[in-house]
């Protein structure tokens, strides 16, 4: 597949823009979170996401409504990859930090190869080796310490919410493809993200009457939209036209940075603090996953 110099750098932009939307999310999320009930906050930030990526759907290619056998499987991925993965994901930044869970949710690509191997995909040696590296990297990270074992207090449970989104994210992304390829990623984007917000709506009655309205200042709220609509709908476009300027091989790269950015961002805007047994344990994770996409990727002998 060849691409000319003008699209590459246009496909660079996308991804660069993505990353750092996806990476500042974290951060900015924690931020209203601070506010506004997690359940809140998921299911109305999606609901406008939803909208938003419809609109977009429909202004790019129609509006063409799903065919009978592509419901089910739809709103299978939308609960999967909103309805179920926004409820961790919002109760996990309530109990850990946004640096952490950048770092956490970044072993996603790890999840899918092992579901992968379960699905009868092979892994090679090394593969497994940057399997094993990444989980020693994220036990660094949630342990925070290289002379104790103290993973049984401070956020262990926001930790482990944030490896189950990696869970569901890895679930999605093995279960997806045939239906991206068939119906085109924006198309199927839309539509479970519609069918996902839709089924995560209720979730709002068990928080409206927390809600801190008089809370919500100007800066909440411009939070709130840019987790709706920046990250929650345009950044899935600028991800996928990104990926289609350059192709998958030379997008995987920009994957690696979203923690970064996001550790950056929670520093800088909340405060938080990043040890150094932390910034070991996240390079081990990235390094790990570098790894196996590598291994993954390499052509058979022939």
């Amino acid at each position: 597949m060849k691409f000319d110099k003008a699209s590459v750098n246009r496909g660079d932009a996308y991804l660069l823009l993505t990353v750092i939307i996806w990476g500042n999310t974290f951060p900015t999320a924690k931020y209203v979170l601070g506010v506004m009930p997690p359940t809140v906050f998921a299911s109305t930030r999606y609901l406008l996401a939803a909208f938003t990526l419809m609109v977009v759907l429909a202004w790019r290619e129609g509006l063409k409504l799903p065919q009978r056998r592509d419901l089910l499987p739809l709103a299978g991925f939308g609960f999967l990859g909103i309805t179920m993965m926004q409820l961790l994901w919002t109760n996990a930044l309530t109990l850990s930090t946004a640096s952490k869970g950048a770092i956490l949710i970044a072993t996603s690509p790890i999840w899918a190869m092992i579901l992968g191997s379960l699905r009868g995909q092979r892994l090679s040696r090394l593969a497994w080796g940057g399997v094993l590296l990444s989980f020693a990297g994220v036990f660094l990270v949630i342990n925070n310490s290289l002379t104790a074992i103290t993973v049984g207090g401070g956020h262990i449970i926001g930790d482990l919410l944030f490896l189950a989104v990696a869970f569901c994210w890895a679930l999605f992304s093995v279960l997806s493809p045939p239906y991206l390829t068939r119906l085109g990623p924006l198309y199927v984007s839309g539509w479970s993200m519609l069918f996902g917000a839709l089924l995560l709506a209720p979730a709002m009655l068990w928080g409206w009457d927390a809600m801190q309205w008089a809370a919500m200042g100007t800066g909440h709220w411009a939070g709130f939209l840019y987790t709706a609509i920046l990250a929650g709908a345009l950044g899935y476009l600028f991800w996928y036209e990104g990926i289609n300027r350059l192709g998958i091989a030379r997008s995987v790269i920009y994957s690696y940075l979203i923690p970064v950015f996001a550790m950056i961002s929670a520093v800088a805007f909340l405060g938080e603090h990043v040890s150094a047994v932390q910034l070991i344990g996240a390079a081990i994770v990235i390094l790990g996953l570098v790894i196996t996409r590598q291994a993954t990727t390499k052509p058979p002998p022939a």
